[in-house]
């Protein structure tokens, strides 16, 4: 929620993530204390790769052949920032194993994400010239981590799914008007940022989500309401991709997008330093080493930012992490998920969440994105407490079919009649 950006005024000075970290720390030393702490939890591969992964990141940053370099956002502020954030996850993860903790947060998530609704609607229709910048594009919260148009929008796209899930899991007629009405205003909040791989990124949400939608009718109204806002308010998307092909065919070397020059580059990068890359927040420094005629890039997708800063396997590891959870997805529907209303829920807006984020990751460095992190936490305890339901679920059928066999004792030759 990142209060101290949204209202300064009140929370200048209040050092916000202290409080919350420290409260969660001071939880989770008091469940330890108790031996509340199911350590179960961590025995995913998931975790493990998370670990292997900050490994390389940390190491990635001794052994950089780059220690002088300049950046807009520092190595150490990455670095501590990523740290910080696998710490959090590690400590989180089995304070909130169980599914009425799980459905808590999503309550919570859904009400940062109508607020980030209102507080970007309402830039628009009151008109903050102070909230938007260069082409009119709107900013998040100054000073914020989602200052970014493009990191702004990327928080609706992996909201959207909550809404609009939310929607048909929750019973209350209000409930339902309130998401209903804000998963509207959400694409609109889209369009306001000007983020084109947010677009991209909420198109794939809501085609994902047809196919989980029960209600075809429904599921089609969704496709072709998606279409009519974008035809109706995405003007302004369609001429920032026009202006940038007007400008490919003006210069003649130019890429059509610099994005694919970028990723160019970090590839190159990558087949010089596969094991450790060129250090955390190196990339643009690199290319200024390694291509001093051009302008310095970073990598503008988040699998190049991990591989090309990072090594290839961090970056591999970031990749798997995706099929991961979509085999536990399909685990779960296969196994009878839907049986289990509250954790189908969980199961449809997680996974339709991370995929939206893995479309936005294709166009931007989301490496320190903490929305990323949360959703690898939400999808794998809801693939933790699902599995240890369907062992009771087997234990109990066990049980139950015991005492039926003990019934039938075996018939033995020379027994008396």
């Amino acid at each position: 929620m990142a209060p101290q950006y949204i209202w300064p005024w009140v929370f200048e000075g209040i050092p916000a993530f202290t409080i919350v970290a420290g409260s969660t720390l001071l939880a989770f030393g008091l469940a330890l204390l108790f031996g509340k702490i199911d350590f179960s939890v961590y025995r995913h591969k998931q975790n493990i790769l998370l670990i292997v992964l900050c490994t390389f990141f940390n190491l990635s940053d001794v052994f950089s052949p780059f220690q002088e370099y300049s950046s807009l956002t520092s190595a150490d502020l990455v670095l501590n920032t990523f740290n910080t954030i696998i710490l959090m996850y590690f400590v989180a993860l089995p304070l909130v194993n169980k599914p009425e903790y799980l459905k808590i947060i999503c309550i919570l998530f859904i009400g940062i994400i109508v607020y980030y609704v209102y507080w970007s609607n309402d830039a628009y229709f009151n008109f903050d010239p102070r909230r938007f910048g260069y082409g009119g594009r709107l900013y998040g919260p100054l000073k914020s981590p989602y200052r970014d148009q493009n990191v702004f929008a990327t928080i609706f796209v992996i909201g959207i799914p909550f809404l609009l899930f939310g929607f048909f899991y929750f019973k209350s007629i209000f409930v339902k008007g309130l998401l209903g009405f804000t998963g509207l205003f959400a694409l609109h909040s889209i369009i306001l940022t000007g983020s084109r791989g947010a677009l991209v990124g909420s198109s794939v949400v809501v085609i994902f989500s047809y196919f989980l939608i029960k209600s075809r009718g429904f599921g089609l109204l969704l496709i072709v309401g998606f279409i009519a806002a974008i035809i109706y308010q995405g003007g302004q998307l369609l001429d920032r991709t026009t202006n940038t092909i007007e400008i490919a065919q003006e210069e003649s070397e130019a890429s059509i997008d610099p994005r694919i020059q970028s990723w160019l580059v970090g590839i190159e990068l990558i087949q010089q330093y596969p094991v450790l890359g060129v250090g955390v927040q190196r990339f643009q420094q690199a290319t200024r080493v390694y291509f001093p005629l051009n302008n310095p890039y970073v990598a503008h997708n988040t699998f190049l930012n991990f591989a090309a800063n990072t090594g290839l396997l961090s970056g591999l590891i970031y990749l798997y992490f995706y099929w991961i959870n979509f085999r536990n997805f399909r685990f779960a529907i296969k196994n009878g998920i839907a049986e289990e209303p509250l954790l189908d829920f969980f199961n449809k807006v997680f996974m339709t969440s991370l995929t939206g984020f893995y479309v936005c990751s294709l166009f931007l460095d989301l490496i320190i994105f903490e929305g990323f992190y949360f959703l690898l936490m939400l999808n794998l305890l809801k693939d933790h407490i699902f599995r240890r339901h369907l062992a009771e679920k087997k234990l109990k059928l066990d049980e139950q079919a015991a005492p039926a066999q003990s019934k039938f004792k075996p018939f033995h030759r020379g027994a008396n009649a």
